[in-house]
């Protein structure tokens, strides 16, 4: 967890996090010192933010890297303990019941132990499934992640493949083609380099997804292995609280890291009339399959990992 809250500009556990619009999370210093021409390049994805008048007012508090930040010191519940909150003799909101009563953590509502332990359980199970979405979401944007930068480095073999290509139809047809011929040429090298640098964005994409998996496993572990029942109820109602937003990044990830996005180039040698394109055309294809050339598939809904195994 503690790589996941760390800040990429600085190296340095988040401080005062702030989320930019495409849902990475910095320390504001950081961004404020990041500021150029009144926009912020994010790090990680290279989105451009842009910020008038050079300032963050468009960037959020990230909830989700505070709820992590204090559920790592876990100064939350240190004050928890088994005779808290105080009990009153009241009637249960559950079994209506008069007895001693505890309030819950969760629904804030009194409840008498049984009660409390079944609210618990069923709290406990939309945590468990909960975790289990965000473990596959994020399983499988890994997956693509890899995929993605896979097809790419195999799209810039092949346009080197087919920049030799253009090269001898080019010599065929003299001089004629030259100019042309630049011009090709300044296009494929231009997507490699483009193609080169999204596999660098794509890599950190998936670095920080990986952090994000791991964080997700050692939410799993602190919540399963608390033994006061109390701590736990808590835990999950901030872990509950916190969720849709995690979800919410995920989503935003997925956006860029998404293979239906993908073009590639593809050399259509021709041989022209004067008036026609002399050397042929490239062509960006749309719906790349980017696991042809590794023989893996698309992923589909994972089995649970260990983070998210039903108790």
């Amino acid at each position: 967890m503690d790589s996941f809250l760390q800040c990429h500009y600085c190296n340095k556990h988040l401080t005062s996090p702030l989320e930019l619009i495409c849902r990475h999370s910095y320390c504001t210093d950081c961004l404020t010192k990041e500021i150029r021409n009144e926009k912020i390049i994010c790090p990680i994805c290279a989105t451009e933010h842009p910020t008038p008048a050079a300032s963050l007012s468009a960037a959020k508090l990230d909830k989700l890297s505070f709820y992590l930040i204090d559920l790592n010191s876990g100064t939350s519940y240190s004050t928890i303990t088994d005779d808290s909150p105080a009990a009153i003799h009241a009637e249960c909101a559950g079994c209506k019941t008069i007895t001693d009563l505890r309030k819950c953590f969760h629904c804030e509502k009194p409840l008498c132990p049984s009660c409390r332990t079944q609210h618990y359980e069923l709290q406990k199970k939309d945590v468990d499934q909960s975790i289990h979405n965000l473990v596959n979401k994020t399983n499988e944007l890994i997956v693509v992640a890899q995929a993605l930068n896979t097809s790419r480095t195999n799209r810039i073999q092949e346009y080197k493949l087919m920049k030799d290509k253009i090269s001898a139809h080019v010599n065929e047809l003299i001089k004629l083609i030259h100019e042309e011929e630049e011009n090709l040429q300044k296009q494929v090298g231009t997507r490699i380099l483009f193609e080169t640098g999204r596999i660098d964005t794509t890599e950190l994409e998936k670095e920080y997804l990986q952090k994000n998996k791991a964080a997700l496993d050692e939410i799993a572990d602190k919540y399963r292995n608390e033994k006061n029942q109390m701590v736990a109820i808590k835990m999950h109602k901030d872990y509950l609280d916190t969720a849709p937003n995690w979800k919410d990044k995920l989503e935003n990830y997925a956006g860029r890291i998404n293979e239906k996005k993908e073009q590639e180039l593809h050399f259509q040698p021709t041989q022209p009339e004067k008036t026609d394109a002399l050397v042929g055309k490239l062509i960006n294809s749309k719906n790349v399959n980017i696991y042809a050339t590794t023989g893996a598939h698309r992923p589909v809904a994972a089995a649970a990992s260990r983070s998210c195994i039903l108790m």
